[in-house]
């Protein structure tokens, strides 16, 4: 972290949330006070029709600090600098405990299913071969 204005490094891998969404560049916000502007060209290396549609206020994503102008505290992020590596390390890594997840409705309807199944009276769902 900068010491100026708790500003960030560049290079360092961030998660933000995206506040504001314009035609070409998106505004996030992010824990530590500052925000950061996302432009189109650093969100993909293929074509975006439209910025809008692909990028949504509320959405949490990890992106790369590519620049920060100490002066004026403005800082640009990207999400298409991110190498593979940084990206894996920028997911979550927590082990799940078994018993936090609820079978019961897994447990309430298995039955049913396997009764289905074994009285053939299971119809195939749209695209599903017969």
């Amino acid at each position: 972290m900068n010491d100026k204005n708790n500003l960030p490094n560049v290079g360092q891998i961030c998660v933000g949330t995206v506040v504001a969404v314009y035609s070409s560049y998106a505004i996030l916000l992010f824990d530590e006070g500052w925000t950061g502007l996302l432009h189109i060209s650093e969100v993909s290396s293929s074509y975006i029709r439209s910025f809008a549609s692909y990028i949504s206020i509320g959405s949490i994503y990890n992106v790369k600090v590519i620049a920060v102008d100490g002066q004026t505290g403005a800082v640009r992020v990207s999400i298409k600098q991110m190498t593979n590596q940084e990206r894996r390390r920028a997911l979550p890594h927590r082990p799940i405990d078994p018993k936090d997840i609820d079978f019961s409705a897994l447990e309430r309807m298995l039955p049913g299913w396997i009764e289905e199944e074994n009285e053939g009276g299971r119809q195939p769902a749209e695209g599903e071969k017969k």
